[in-house]
């Protein structure tokens, strides 16, 4: 399914802000936990190893993004549609046989999924994921003429 790169102007005169992350869509980890001493004190702090494989994910999401939107981040209520398409495993790939796409089941969830592309695209597209208030998330294996890939479009409702 590919996402239209022409939008028709919506109730609120603005198209949506869509762009495609090529690539395979990874997930956010769950944050470590790294216990600092310093003055007598002790801290917890979390955070994301530097070379976790989403980190990728997310510049090349900040990047598609910045190549399709200039403006300053998006204020007010957003809705954000994202869809995931992973590639065929060799047991459902076929030389003579039709290759639709097929829902994905089983990990990464989408809702972690969903976190990185999230946490990305704050500061960019908008000031904070918290505008989100509709998100549709859908993960497919791609058809066998596709690579995968995420599409996504967040527009102002």
């Amino acid at each position: 399914m590919n996402l239209p790169t022409v939008f028709p102007a919506h109730a609120n005169g603005q198209a949506p802000i869509a762009f495609s992350v090529p690539g395979l869509p990874v997930a956010q980890p769950r944050q470590r936990t790294r216990v600092v001493a310093t003055g007598g004190r002790v801290f917890a702090t979390n955070y994301t190893p530097k070379d976790a494989p989403v980190q990728s994910f997310k510049a090349a999401i900040r990047l598609a993004a910045s190549a399709v939107y200039h403006g300053a981040p998006l204020t007010g209520p957003l809705a954000m549609t994202l869809y995931c398409f992973f590639p065929r495993s060799k047991s459902i790939t076929w030389k003579n046989k039709p290759m639709p796409r097929i829902p994905k089941q089983g990990k990464p969830d989408v809702s972690n999924i969903l976190k990185a592309v999230e946490d990305a695209l704050n500061g960019l597209l908008y000031v904070d994921d918290a505008q989100l208030v509709r998100v549709v998330v859908e993960k497919w294996i791609a058809a066998g003429d596709e690579q995968p890939r995420c599409e996504i479009s967040v527009e102002a409702i």
